[in-house]
């Protein structure tokens, strides 16, 4: 999580028309796509401004707080919650199998001694086939 502390509206918008500009460049907008980029981001982000009150917050404490969520690449997150795979790390199929009693203690077993998850234990017997 990334804090941007404001001391002044006017402050807070040099950095989202920097901030806008950025990210237009980045999406290598020129022109009309440009503007009408740069107006949209400036209109959500004055509308963030006016909803959480943030003029009230700065004459109240001097300056205002607003903590940006970034992943690992910089780009925001979504939500909270477990983290992602990279895809080159995502399992994409799933199998169920029914064991019995003997099967399944010899798998538990074997997990403990190597200190596996049960999964990973059958992937990689799989892979010694």
């Amino acid at each position: 999580m990334k804090e941007l502390k404001f001391k002044s509206y006017k402050q807070f918008q040099q950095f989202i028309e920097h901030k806008a500009m950025e990210k237009a460049v980045m999406k290598e907008l020129q022109d009309e796509e440009l503007s009408n980029f740069v107006k949209e981001f400036s209109d959500k982000s004055n509308k963030m401004w006016q909803e959480n009150e943030c003029d009230a917050a700065i004459e109240k404490q001097g300056y205002v707080v607003i903590n940006v969520w970034k992943d690992e690449v910089g780009k925001r997150k979504v939500g909270r919650g477990r983290p992602k795979k990279p895809e080159s790390e995502k399992y994409n199929h799933t199998i169920h199998v029914r064991l019995d009693d003997s099967t399944y203690s010899t798998l538990t077993t074997f997990c403990k001694e190597h200190n596996l998850e049960v999964s990973e234990a059958i992937r990689d017997m799989i892979k010694k086939l």
